[in-house]
Parts: C-alpha cells; sequence; structure tokens
C-alpha cells in the first residue's frame, strides 16, 4: 500500500508555510530545488536546508515546514498508511480488500 500524499507545485518566488500536522509526515521533493526552514524547539533551534530533486525530510508531528522554491519546485507531502484517513468507496462505504463493508 502507498503513502498518502499530495503533490504541491512551487513557483519561483513564492513561500508556503505547512502547518504541523497530528502525524508524522515526509517532505519529498520530486523536481528543483526547495530553501526549507523547519520549526525547532527549546532544545534545538529552528533549521534551514536545502533539498534537491529525490531528497525528502521527516516532518515530526506538530512540525511547522517554511518553504520556498528556487527557482521552482514540486514536492509531495507524505503520510504514513496508518496516519491516513481510510478511503471511502461506493456508496460510502470502506473498501477493504475488494469489499464494502459496512460504516
Amino acid at each position: 500500500m502507498s503513502d498518502a500524499q499530495s503533490t504541491w507545485h512551487l513557483a519561483g518566488g513564492r513561500a508556503l508555510t505547512l502547518a504541523g500536522g497530528a502525524e508524522a509526515r515526509c517532505l519529498a521533493v520530486a523536481r528543483g530545488r526547495v530553501w526549507l526552514t523547519l520549526s525547532g524547539t527549546a532544545e534545538a533551534p529552528a533549521e534551514d536546508t536545502w533539498l534537491e530533486a529525490g531528497e525528502a525530510v521527516a516532518l515530526a508531528p506538530g512540525q511547522v515546514a517554511v518553504l520556498e522554491g528556487w527557482p521552482a519546485a514540486d514536492f509531495e507531502l507524505r503520510v504514513p498508511p496508518g496516519s491516513a484517513p481510510a478511503r471511502r468507496g461506493f456508496l460510502g462505504g470502506r473498501l477493504f480488500g475488494g469489499g464494502l463493508l459496512g460504516r
């Protein structure tokens, strides 16, 4: 089973703030380069880093990320399968193993 994910595009010169989520996530750069700032804690200060296409970083629960494409970038925000909401199928029931289960 693959991770639940969203693909985003960052135009050049645009910044995006990803609010901290309730679960751990993975930010993976698909194309381009991203300048990333991760929120810090009392024990570890905020951190800036560059991510190239093919690189990824883990986001801890509650961790905020600010990113900017240089010059532009596409990235995926992945959520582990156990954290993703159940997928709904025909008539709003959950699909599991090809069958339809009641709510």
